[in-house]
């Protein structure tokens, strides 16, 4: 008969790139103070989103009216105005629709 011994297996340490204790604290620090402040900014913005949509879909409607109103008039960007306020409202509704921040 034989004897199978089994050997512990290797333990391989990574070497690589030490980090201070205090850049890494502050690295914590700075990432959970980030998180709190966007978890904030959400719960703000979803909690007056109904009021905030009506007031930008109103804005959107009066920039809708000047985009036309002067459609042929030089110098006034009154299109390129109403896309950037377009492209605002799209954004918060993104954001308030299907971003949730972790935590939440």
């Amino acid at each position: 008969m034989t004897n199978i011994i089994k050997f512990p297996a290797k333990k391989t340490q990574s070497v690589g790139f030490v980090q201070d204790r205090s850049t890494n604290q502050l690295n914590v620090i700075a990432k959970s103070v980030f998180g709190c402040v966007i978890r904030f900014v959400w719960v703000v913005t979803v909690l007056t989103w109904p009021i905030f949509k009506w007031v930008l879909s109103l804005d959107i409607l009066f920039q809708m009216f000047r985009m036309i109103y002067h459609w042929n008039t030089p110098d006034i960007y009154a299109g390129w105005n109403f896309l950037m306020h377009f492209s605002v409202l799209t954004a918060l509704t993104y954001y308030v629709s299907i971003y949730k921040p972790k935590g939440i």
